[in-house]
């Protein structure tokens, strides 16, 4: 296996749109509460493609919407939410909001029950994926927002910190994708089911 086998790497970087914001009907106050509270959203333009170590493709579609890395306004001075954590914001988010990843789907590779057994239910959702790592606590995707980020930019200081904060401010998203699913917080932009921390289906 070669050094870059045993990296992360990416097919094409992220290409994706600002999604605008929509403070029509809102009092002056709600407009800056808004604008204090509701973070900037991109909407990728194209599916975004990464290869993990051991070579298995993971997919995040076209149309997903994300925050990037969740940092606190507060904080943006010091660690950019769209800045050298973008990327691994992108695949944090995307497993966090659904509990799993997508990976193409072939038919003569072995994939565990739970990916199957949720493919099976909405093989007409999934198309040509499967999801991966379904059943994965938040720590995976904690690590990986960190292993992403410093395989793709090299940016081990600000992947270490947010890693650092997820694991003690992020359970609370976490909580609230496994319990109400992929609309928690804000809408479910791809329309796909996510999973409880069980790995059972939610709408």
């Amino acid at each position: 296996m070669t050094v870059d086998d045993q990296r992360i790497r990416q097919i094409n970087p992220p290409r994706y749109e600002r999604v605008a914001y929509d403070l029509n009907g809102r009092s002056w106050l709600g407009q800056l509460w808004a604008g204090m509270t509701t973070p900037p959203r991109l909407r990728l333009l194209e599916d975004w493609i990464l290869i993990l170590p051991g070579g298995l493709q993971i997919i995040v579609p076209r149309g997903f919407v994300t925050d990037g890395a969740s940092i606190p306004r507060a904080l943006w001075w010091l660690l950019s939410p769209f800045g050298v954590l973008l990327e691994g914001g992108i695949v944090h988010d995307f497993g966090y909001q659904y509990g799993y990843l997508l990976a193409p789907y072939r038919i003569d590779q072995p994939w565990n029950l739970a990916s199957l057994r949720l493919r099976a239910e909405y093989a007409a959702i999934y198309g040509p994926t499967i999801p991966v790592y379904v059943g994965k606590g938040q720590g995976f995707y904690d690590d990986l927002l960190q292993e992403v980020t410093v395989d793709l930019t090299g940016a081990s200081a600000q992947a270490w910190a947010a890693r650092s904060a997820l694991r003690l401010f992020g359970m609370l998203a976490w909580c609230r994708y496994r319990s109400l699913g992929p609309a928690a917080f804000t809408t479910n932009s791809l329309h796909i089911p996510g999973v409880d921390s069980d790995g059972r289906a939610l709408a």
